[in-house]
């Protein structure tokens, strides 16, 4: 009821050019396409490869615009298609977050198992969330820490492996310590500000087994989002956005991808 009456004395009280200049803001804007798009999908990624996987967010204002568009780190997508088609056996997501990535990729390979670590105690009980959210918790495990002896571990021969988690890549990339890692697909986002040499380290590492490219976040095709999303234009560009911040620093996305040269 209060919320009913703000929002006719808004409209009572404020002249309609100002509410039209209003709604252009960039936050308006954004919070319209985000809750637009929501209402759309259902809370369910709209686009690209994981598309219609059920978000953990309650609102549309919870979740990631990129996310819930499904633009999410889309210069990595024609790479994820080709190994997904590989259908690969094994899972291993480093750094789960929420789930997107260990969920959507048991949604896309529906005999495999999914290794998602998460040192986070909260976003490790959302990995585990999303799962049974998505009818994939029986074979995603919801694990703790990543480290090499872990990795080590973990009974299998080889992995398609999705790796997050801001600057330890360069200590958990290794195939001498982890063996099985010479025989498995690697998408690695790189932060080499937070772990200097880590790109050189991990490409050293793996130019004897691996076929190997870096690809740099660049701008979104909108309107072919739009398309796919079933959206305005206008809307598409906003959503897309995809900005990173470190330290209070805006820098830009950066993967390495790793494809093996011999599967398990």
């Amino acid at each position: 009821m209060i919320a009913a009456a703000l929002r006719w004395l808004y409209h009572s009280v404020v002249p309609l050019v100002v509410r039209r200049t209003l709604r252009l803001t960039r936050f308006t804007a954004s919070r319209r396409a985000r809750a637009g798009l929501w209402r759309r999908t259902g809370g369910r990624v709209a686009a690209g490869p994981f598309r219609g996987l059920r978000l953990q967010a309650t609102t549309a204002g919870d979740c990631e615009a990129p996310v819930l568009l499904g633009s999410y780190e889309c210069e990595t997508h024609e790479w994820l298609e080709r190994e997904v088609a590989r259908s690969w056996a094994t899972v291993v997501n480093v750094g789960s977050n929420s789930g997107f990535y260990s969920s959507g990729l048991a949604l896309r390979l529906p005999r495999a198992i999914v290794y998602a670590f998460e040192m986070d105690d909260a976003l490790r009980a959302e990995t585990a969330k999303s799962a049974d959210t998505n009818g994939v918790a029986g074979r995603v495990h919801a694990l703790g820490t990543a480290n090499p002896v872990a990795l080590a571990a973990l009974p299998i021969t080889g992995a398609l492996v999705v790796c997050d988690c801001e600057g330890c890549e360069r200590d958990l990339l290794d195939p001498a310590l982890v063996p099985w890692l010479a025989r498995s697909a690697i998408l690695v986002e790189l932060h080499d500000f937070a772990a200097a040499g880590a790109t050189d380290t991990i490409r050293t590492r793996f130019l004897p087994t691996h076929d190997i490219a870096i690809v740099e976040q660049g701008p979104r095709d909108v309107s072919a989002w739009a398309v796919r999303a079933g959206i305005d234009v206008r809307d598409a560009a906003i959503l897309s956005e995809e900005p990173r911040h470190w330290n209070g620093a805006v820098l830009p996305g950066r993967w390495m991808l790793l494809s093996p040269r011999a599967m398990p």
